[in-house]
């Protein structure tokens, strides 16, 4: 037997580890598009086959990229919230025709609500990278409100402290979007950066944390390469104090505002300095005007271009919910609650519904198992047939598996075409 031999037992037990992958992957039932249900948030996919990055930007729901692209590349863009499947419709996915095909995506013909990006052509994160899945080593996080993706090297290295954050709202949102930008709530906790950088500057419901404390190791470089400038604890801690003189090492951003905090501060080596009062009063500061509202003042944030925000669990509850005003000046600023829904954002007050695909009652069942279910519901006359015709069929392969035994021959794909198109020239002639 030679390697490149598959014995029939080898053949069974890889088709059910593919149809288990299959199952896990793929679970749901595609018979139906979901173009009926209108604008939802579900599950969303681009082919790359049927366009360019010149063609205009499409997707599909999870049935059509069953049902109609199944032997095409895809993108796979996770849940979008608010869109109706493209599939079928005039100048998308270059007029590749819909296999769920429906009249009213002749009558409606066009989705003017779907928004895109550039997602829908396989780019995310600021970078504008293609999303490569099989080269890809890093992690990536999606923004809650405009729900692209971005790579953690581009925002920045996550402190420990919060680095199980539940959600994650990008620079691009904060600026179009400052009312959400809450620095008031413990469950809030905001990256600082200028220009394209990545973030430099923590502000944590207990801490700052500069680019210069997350550098551990460049700090122990070098403390052991300017010994004078190092206090060893010689009660054998690992605690070194920096000189008061300025840090010979600063980032860009927030720099004069750190050399400032830092000034007269000792600050231990991997230790994260608690933010009091003083501390914030020590740092230059610029006020980052909200709508109005007392919980967006962020007068004590250093100054920076770009404000991120990593939101831990039960973050809604730390919205910001105001609506009535005490006073006529109160009534003319833009309150709150209104803002988000002047700005389509009423999905971040309550955990949104996504739509999954019907679960598919054979999920779980090998193709035999299934197989031997439908032949219960044919009818007896038809079942006593298909039985007859298989068991000729298994009585010809096995004399026809003999001659090969009784030679020492293996069989190949060749021998099997070969037996199959002899039965079928003889069905032929009968």
């Amino acid at each position: 037997m030679t390697d490149s031999t598959v014995t029939a037992l080898d053949y069974i037990q890889r088709q059910e580890e593919l149809e288990k992958e299959a199952k896990e992957v793929l679970p749901g039932k595609f018979e139906k598009c979901t173009f009926p249900l209108g604008y939802i948030r579900q599950p969303l996919y681009a082919c790359k086959t049927c366009q360019t990055d010149d063609s205009t930007p499409a997707a599909m729901c999870y049935s059509c990229s069953m049902a109609c692209h199944p032997e095409h590349e895809l993108y796979e863009l996770f849940p979008k919230r608010h869109f109706r499947c493209d599939c079928g419709l005039v100048d998308k996915f270059n007029n590749h025709p819909c296999a769920l095909m429906i009249p009213a995506k002749k009558i409606i013909k066009a989705n003017t609500e779907n928004k895109y990006n550039h997602n829908f052509h396989g780019r995310y994160c600021r970078c504008d990278e293609i999303y490569d899945p099989e080269n890809e080593d890093g992690t990536m996080f999606q923004c809650i409100v405009c729900e692209d993706w971005f790579h953690e090297r581009c925002i920045g290295n996550i402190p420990e402290a919060i680095e199980d954050f539940d959600c994650y709202i990008c620079r691009h949102c904060t600026k179009k979007y400052p009312f959400l930008i809450q620095g008031k709530d413990r469950r809030f906790s905001i990256g600082l950066s200028k220009g394209n950088e990545a973030i430099t500057t923590w502000v944590l419901p207990d801490k700052i944390i500069s680019s210069i404390e997350q550098s551990t190791q460049a700090q122990e470089e070098t403390a052991k390469c300017d010994a004078s400038a190092v206090q060893t604890n010689m009660k054998g801690t690992n605690d070194m104090s920096l000189p008061e003189a300025e840090p010979k090492q600063t980032t860009n951003v927030g720099k004069e505002a750190l050399q400032e905090d830092t000034k007269n501060m000792p600050v231990k080596i991997g230790e994260k300095r608690k933010l009091d009062e003083d501390t914030l009063s020590s740092v230059q500061t610029k006020r980052l005007k909200g709508n109005g509202c007392a919980n967006v003042d962020l007068s004590s944030l250093p100054e920076n271009d770009n404000v991120e925000i990593f939101l831990q669990e039960t973050w809604r509850e730390g919205l910001c919910r105001c609506e009535e005003a005490s006073c006529f000046l109160m009534m003319i600023l833009q309150i709150c609650l209104r803002q988000y829904k002047e700005n389509d954002l009423e999905f971040l007050l309550a955990e949104e519904q996504t739509y999954e695909p019907e679960e598919d009652e054979d999920a779980g069942k090998s193709l035999l198992e299934i197989g031997m279910e439908q032949l219960q519901r044919i009818d007896r006359v038809k079942v006593l047939e298909s039985l007859m015709a298989y068991k000729d069929l298994a009585a010809d392969l096995k004399n026809y598996f003999a001659s090969f035994k009784d030679s020492g021959k293996v069989v190949t794909k060749e021998d099997i075409d070969e037996f199959f198109s002899a039965k079928l020239r003889e069905r032929n002639n009968d």
